[in-house]
């Protein structure tokens, strides 16, 4: 069994210990935050027995025989998708500009990013095909530095999002995906509204997590302006830090756009119409 290691409001290895309740209420400044109204309760999807592959409801029976029982899909390594999914909470009462308290009816918009970093070297088909490309020079897979890890990343807006229950939102990864990427290492969620991010960023990191014998870790955490250490946006630099990250656009897909919307729709947030 993987290790998990889960950084977020209190990120373990940099000890913010009691500020986790009250980073929600404060900014980096330390002074109060009226627009603090969401909080991150819990991000799955990296690690683990790799609960992270799951198969696709199926609406007809006969369907799913017609496909599964052809050759090219009995031999494929990969069949699931790839689920990630947040649960957060939202405050019934807020507090305005001048710290007055008010009741909240209902956030318009709430804009979360996604963030996930793949490691092909997990990837049996891009094993076998390092492996046959390797007498015309490494055209791809582990001998091709630029191919090792790949990035990705979306940011969904999600609309009329109401207090007093617990939302859930998710993304996936479809199976073509899956069997040439490999596996996830690092899972991040990022809510911000009207431009303010919610509380801290939220990382799931699989134990042992390293990019060209770099711990992870040591690029994902940075000092605020309040001197603490909090979880950075590491997705928006680690390109800069390693020549072995591809960014991959296109990959990441909400599950209104899967077939997962056909289970359990009314638990989850709308996705704003474009």
């Amino acid at each position: 069994m993987k290790a998990i290691w889960k950084l977020a409001m209190t990120v373990a290895v940099v000890a913010l210990c009691a500020d986790g309740a009250l980073a929600q209420r404060r900014g980096a400044s330390g002074k109060s935050a009226p627009d603090q109204m969401i909080r991150i309760r819990e991000i799955s999807g990296v690690g683990g027995d790799s609960d992270y592959t799951t198969p696709a409801p199926q609406a007809d029976a006969k369907w799913k025989k017609r496909i599964n029982h052809t050759d090219s899909y009995t031999k494929d390594d990969v069949k699931g998708w790839h689920y990630f999914e947040v649960a957060y909470q939202v405050a019934s009462i807020g507090t305005d500009s001048a710290g007055a308290k008010k009741p909240i009816l209902a956030i318009p918009e709430v804009e979360i990013t996604y963030a996930l970093l793949y490691d092909m070297t997990k990837s049996k088909r891009a094993a076998t095909v390092a492996r046959q490309a390797k007498q015309a020079g490494g055209a791809i897979g582990w001998d091709n530095p630029r191919q090792l890890y790949s990035l990705f990343t979306e940011t969904i807006t999600y609309t009329s999002i109401t207090p007093g229950r617990e939302h859930y939102a998710a993304v996936c990864v479809p199976p073509a995906s899956v069997s040439i990427y490999g596996e996830p290492m690092v899972f991040s969620v990022q809510i911000k509204v009207n431009g303010i991010q919610q509380g801290e960023i939220m990382t799931e990191l699989a134990g042992g997590a390293k990019i060209d014998g770099k711990d992870l870790q040591s690029i994902m955490v940075e000092k605020g302006a309040d001197g603490k250490a909090h979880m950075a946006a590491w997705w928006e630099r680690i390109e800069n830090l390693s020549d072995s990250v591809v960014r991959r656009d296109g990959i990441l897909r909400d599950r209104s756009m899967t077939p997962f919307v056909m289970a359990g729709d009314q638990y989850y947030d709308q996705v704003k119409a474009e």
